[in-house]
């Protein structure tokens, strides 16, 4: 079992998707195009068709929620348990309660995931349509790889988590109200699942979880400019996405340069096909989820240690399920770059400690200050070097 899932992993998973379509898309409209000038395409992503697959995948009819309003109220209760104690390790207060707790069954988890989906994937949606939609040149790269084949990707991707995501902090990147609020998403069946095969106690290993995603709150909604941050970051990769879209005349031999170039440097096979510019903004979007992540797993151990009875036990346990993942698990978070997400997340932890272990938690606050405190993604490898430059600020 992987950490927590939130938002942020599956926004990761949408970028890493992102520049594989975009070289799908260069190499088989310059291959393609005259052969099927004439050929309509349906819309972008079929979305109904992503929902299907979607549940299917998740067999959510075999996870029910049989306790939902005791639930409810145990995790409502955690969250308020967990926000003093976050604010009082870190020191700052929140603008206002986290009032928004949802315990949610695969299927609703779903649902409310496809919603923030169909907005984060609005960018390349307009891109589509700005090269006139089903009348365009990107409508025959669709005559094969149409709108239900994206959608069937899609769906089996949010399935596959669906059916092991356990806690989620929802952001609403991309919202058009720049003062949404976030959501707390607890999925019950999961949580109830993996509790009992670890055999770990149950309001343990429910705050264990709580206060990892409640910590996600105060990130982003005690130092407001983070999201905003964050959506301009990923508003500039999709006008990286769009420029490379509309001009293809780079060609094949531009994409087999970049994997000529990369190969053998350790690179993940996605990462070989970025251009310097998609690098550089991937780097700092990477660099950004690793922090976060790693800031609340720290506070979430520094706090449970201290808290929790069971905290130990459930560490142990938890890594060793981690360490026993299934073939398709190991396939699928390689394909989907999942395994290079949580190798930077572990990386974002081991950032934070030695910060913490260094110069205390009032120091490593200094990444929330402004923008440009945040740590480069080689700072977060070598936390000495943010250190170093942060006392001379």
């Amino acid at each position: 079992m992987s950490q927590p899932t939130n938002d942020l992993r599956r926004l990761g998973t949408i970028l890493l998707v992102g520049v594989a379509a975009g070289a799908g898309v260069r190499y088989y409209m310059e291959t393609r195009a005259r052969a099927m000038e004439q050929q309509r395409s349906p819309r972008l992503i079929d979305w109904s068709q992503a929902r299907k697959v979607a549940l299917r995948v998740s067999q959510w009819e075999q996870a029910p929620i049989h306790d939902r309003a005791l639930r409810r109220e145990q995790y409502t209760r955690l969250v308020e348990r967990s926000e003093p104690l976050i604010e009082q390790y870190l020191n700052v207060r929140l603008p206002q309660p986290i009032n928004r707790v949802y315990v949610f069954d695969r299927r609703e988890w779903l649902e409310a995931n496809f919603t923030s989906f169909e907005q984060l994937f609005k960018p390349i949606e307009e891109i589509y349509e700005r090269n006139g939609g089903d009348r365009g040149p990107l409508a025959l790269l669709l005559g094969d790889f149409n709108g239900r084949v994206i959608g069937v990707q899609i769906g089996a991707l949010l399935g596959f988590l669906g059916r092991r995501v356990l806690g989620q902090y929802d952001l609403s990147l991309l919202s058009p109200d720049p003062g949404a609020q976030g959501a707390l998403y607890f999925v019950e069946p999961n949580i109830g699942r993996v509790q009992t095969q670890l055999g770990l106690n149950d309001e343990d290993f429910r705050l264990w979880i709580a206060l990892h995603e409640a910590t996600h709150a105060f990130e982003f909604e005690a130092y407001p400019w983070v999201r905003e941050h964050f959506n301009g970051l990923l508003r500039q990769y999709f006008d990286q996405l769009n420029e490379q879209l509309e001009n293809l005349g780079s060609g094949l031999g531009s994409l087999l340069g970049r994997v000529a170039q990369n190969w053998g440097n350790g690179s993940h096979w996605i990462e070989l096909m970025l251009t310097p510019q998609q690098r550089l903004l991937f780097d700092q979007l990477q660099a950004l989820m690793s922090l976060v992540e790693g800031y609340s797993n720290h506070i979430m151990n520094a706090i449970g240690r201290q808290l929790l009875p069971s905290f130990e036990q459930i560490e142990r346990r938890v890594a060793q399920r981690q360490q026993t993942k299934t073939l398709l698990e190991q396939l699928f978070n390689r394909l989907t770059g999942m395994d290079l997400k949580l190798a930077q997340y572990q990386q974002g932890e081991a950032f934070v400690n030695t910060v913490v272990n260094e110069r205390g938690i009032t120091f490593a606050a200094k990444v929330w200050e402004r923008p440009e405190h945040l740590p480069t993604l080689d700072e977060i490898r070598n936390p000495q070097r943010w250190i170093t430059r942060m006392d001379r600020v």
